[in-house]
């Protein structure tokens, strides 16, 4: 009895000191903001967040991203077997990027002999105005493997973009979410861009997801750029239909574009009908070297022979 006393004895003591004790006053609106500023800042100097983007040029994907594409996050880049679009559409972004890093070398994790979303090739990156010296292939027939070395070098700095081919991987949905866990966090310690390529997966974990699809130049004509009709078969620039299928950032846009190796940029489609008639965007780019594919191609010419030599230096 005497213990039972002497815990309730305790109790009220206890609760008197509660009761003794000031409450603090409700915050307001504006404290409220102020506070939750402040939290949101502290987290971000902990975490080591990095704010930067990659514009696309295109206004509506820019501004459904707040910005371009984060850089520390992976992007999912999904296309059709056989269409080479989401290749030329990473590609096109990569350009973009060693216009912001010159010197950073490109990483591109695939297996050899892989063609069922476009081969890669020293001509090809020429004509996109890529130098090929500047990319570094990763060559496994495994696609676990070859996402184990796309992994690491997402951890690594001063690189300006890291590709891979997932191939049939994603069709294994406890592996791939595994999977996305591991790249999401292995990019938040590097400072590049990750772009993941292969058929449509769940994107799940990653930052964007997109899907890039071929346009032909009949079909971009046939919408309606009348303007355009003179000289819209021999326009040989790359045409997509692009749609951002999600985001992060709870947006999503679809555009039909069209990529111009010369000024390295991205437009929208409907940009075409207001260019010059014969204006020098439908030229051939120039070589790593400096030459002018213009100047070698000018009525119906042979190329010169530096641009063999120039490949093979390349390909060796």
């Amino acid at each position: 009895m005497g213990e039972y006393i002497s815990a309730q004895r305790q109790n009220d003591s206890y609760l008197d000191k509660i009761a003794e004790t000031p409450c603090s006053m409700p915050l307001s609106a504006v404290e409220k903001s102020d506070k939750f500023a402040c939290l949101k800042q502290k987290i971000a100097t902990e975490q080591g967040s990095r704010t930067g983007y990659l514009a696309t040029n295109i206004p509506c994907f820019d501004q459904a991203l707040s910005g371009g594409l984060a850089y520390q996050h992976v992007h999912l880049i999904a296309t059709a077997y056989g269409d080479a679009a989401a290749t030329g559409f990473i590609l096109a972004l990569l350009r973009a990027q060693i216009q912001q890093r010159p010197n950073a070398p490109i990483i591109w994790c695939s297996p050899r002999f892989s063609s069922q979303y476009g081969h890669i090739c020293a001509e090809g990156m020429l004509a996109m105005g890529i130098n090929p010296g500047q990319i570094i292939f990763i060559h496994d027939p495994h696609p676990a493997r070859l996402l184990s070395a796309f992994e690491e070098a997402l951890q690594t700095t001063g690189i300006a973009g890291v590709v891979a081919e997932y191939g049939l991987l994603a069709e294994k949905s406890d592996q791939w979410l595994r999977w996305a866990q591991r790249l999401r966090r292995a990019a938040r310690a590097g400072d590049n861009l990750g772009f993941l390529l292969g058929p449509p997966a769940s994107s799940t974990g990653f930052e964007t997801s997109w899907s890039v699809a071929s346009l032909s130049a009949q079909t971009a004509h046939l919408q309606g750029q009348q303007d355009y009709s003179k000289d819209w078969q021999h326009d040989w620039r790359p045409r997509w239909s692009a749609r951002l299928t999600k985001s992060r950032k709870g947006y999503l846009a679809e555009a039909d574009i069209y990529y111009c190796p010369i000024s390295g940029q991205l437009s929208l489609l409907n940009d075409i009908a207001a260019e010059p008639a014969g204006q020098a965007s439908f030229a051939l780019p120039a070589t790593a070297s400096g030459a002018d594919f213009n100047a070698d191609f000018k009525d119906d010419a042979q190329p010169a022979p530096y641009l063999s030599a120039d490949l093979s230096s390349y390909a060796s």
